[in-house]
């Protein structure tokens, strides 16, 4: 069986950080540029970018293999892993005291003087939490591209696709989650209205562009890159993963969430099961790019392996346990 490089956790640690990571970015766009005063609107938004990047760094940690000394990784120097901490710490640091500051919309009267208290600096709260978050999207990308020894991932266009499809499943999260917690009614029912149709429109060119990216990137891997990438390629195209990429990541993730949200605006399944299958997509995707880690060898390494020794050598089966020949 083969080994990979990443298992499960990464991928789910990937895709949480994306989405968490864009529900940051695009509340920050929204509250402090597009819509000033719509924060309560992304009261519940937050908190699930909170839980997110919560649950994956978990998994991170729990991939890493030594959860008591996760603390390393703030103080290597050169590698890519350190700078995605810092910046998971600071969205997480500033978007949760930005959150708290708006624990007043649940009626609890004892955060009233918290609001208060914060209400000065919640614009500099989700602004540094908004760019943490932009770099966060664009750090799972680059995690991968980064291995150049692995063909697949060592290309520009990964952390471009990983970046359309944080923003397109962030998008998604807001149009499922936008004014939780809230008595939407009045001014805020309208502002929140807005919102869902700026946010669904959006979502249909990141949807758009997502496909591009990711056929252009497959299929010239497929039609002129190298062995590895080509393997790989041909393994997305045609080969066992097909019906996954195909049925599930382009057609379940992307072409039929596309078609929901432009013939079927306003309906249920625009607004309810399009944003569930593009977050299922977002999914789909980091498992097929985590699990496609297909290497060159380094030179020597084939001739080396092809003289190990066979299980069966007779030096290796000659000795029996708890026997002494001499």
């Amino acid at each position: 069986m083969k080994h990979h490089y990443w298992e499960a956790p990464i991928v789910i640690y990937l895709f949480l950080g994306g989405l968490g990571g864009g529900i940051f970015f695009l509340s920050a766009l929204f509250d402090l540029i597009i819509a000033p005063g719509s924060g309560p609107l992304f009261f519940a938004p937050v908190f699930f970018a909170l839980a997110a990047l919560a649950l994956g760094c978990f998994f991170l940690v729990f991939e890493l293999g030594q959860p008591p000394v996760f603390w390393r990784v703030f103080t290597t120097k050169t590698a890519i892993i350190k700078w995605g901490a810092v910046l998971l710490s600071v969205a997480m640091i500033f978007g949760f005291v930005w959150w708290a500051s708006y624990l007043y919309v649940l009626g609890w009267e004892w955060t009233f003087g918290l609001a208060a208290a914060l209400e000065g600096v919640r614009p500099i709260m989700l602004g540094v939490a908004g760019v943490a978050g932009f770099g966060v999207m664009v750090y799972t990308g680059v995690m991968l591209s980064t291995l150049k020894a692995h063909a697949f991932w060592a290309t520009p266009a990964l952390p471009v696709l990983f970046t359309v499809s944080a923003l397109s499943t962030a998008c998604a999260a807001i149009a499922l989650s936008l004014g939780g917690a809230l008595q939407l009614e009045g001014v805020a029912l309208l502002l929140a209205e807005l919102i869902h149709e700026i946010v669904h429109t959006v979502d249909i060119v990141l949807v758009v562009a997502e496909i591009v990216v990711l056929l252009v990137m497959v299929l010239s891997f497929y039609g002129a890159g190298n062995v590895c990438t080509h393997e790989v390629a041909a393994r997305w195209v045609r080969g066992k993963t097909a019906p996954l990429f195909w049925g599930g990541m382009v057609f379940g993730g992307l072409l039929l969430p596309l078609c929901l949200y432009v013939f079927g605006a306003g309906t249920a399944t625009s607004a309810l099961v399009a944003p569930w299958l593009v977050l299922c997509g977002g999914l789909l995707l980091r498992y097929l790019c985590v699990y496609s880690d297909e290497r060159a060898p380094i030179p020597g390494e084939v001739r080396f392996n092809e003289r190990l020794p066979k299980k069966d050598a007779a030096f290796l089966t000659a000795w029996k346990k708890d026997e002494n020949l001499y």
